[in-house]
């Protein structure tokens, strides 16, 4: 029986060799008395190290921690260093203030007011709440 050739892309059609892909590779081990000492001897090596300190603003799987659980300091370098301006509600001591963060040093923090449309400066240590907008 002959194979009847595929669809024609073009007119000139080149001749393809088929490709014979391959599925599977065999692998097979000297003796598996040197895989069992092998495995033991890097289940040693893996219990003699210590254990990995993780971030404060990062989790163990070099994922960001969640923003409920940052600190406030963390939560203002977080939303300070976005490339994207995030619009929350700065509550403190006075009243509350909803815009976006325009900067920030180690003890103040400058807000873009969203009504007045004027930068208002808030001390870090009175911020009781920062909340996103549309939470």
């Amino acid at each position: 029986m002959k194979k009847t050739p595929g669809p024609l892309l073009y007119i000139g059609q080149p001749h393809l060799t088929p490709i014979q892909p391959v599925m599977q590779k065999i692998a097979k081990a000297e003796s598996e008395g040197e895989i069992i000492e092998e495995v033991k001897q890097e289940a040693e090596e893996k219990q003699l190290t210590p254990p990995v300190q993780k971030k404060e603003e990062k989790s163990g799987d070099g994922r960001l921690k969640p923003f409920r659980e940052m600190s406030i300091t963390e939560k203002v370098v977080y939303l300070a260093e976005r490339r994207i301006p995030v619009p929350c509600r700065f509550e403190w001591s006075g009243p509350a203030v909803r815009g976006v963060i325009q900067s920030f040093d180690e003890t103040y923090v400058w807000i873009l007011d969203e009504e007045s449309h004027t930068p208002v400066q808030v001390p870090i240590a009175d911020i009781v709440y920062i909340r996103l907008a549309g939470t």
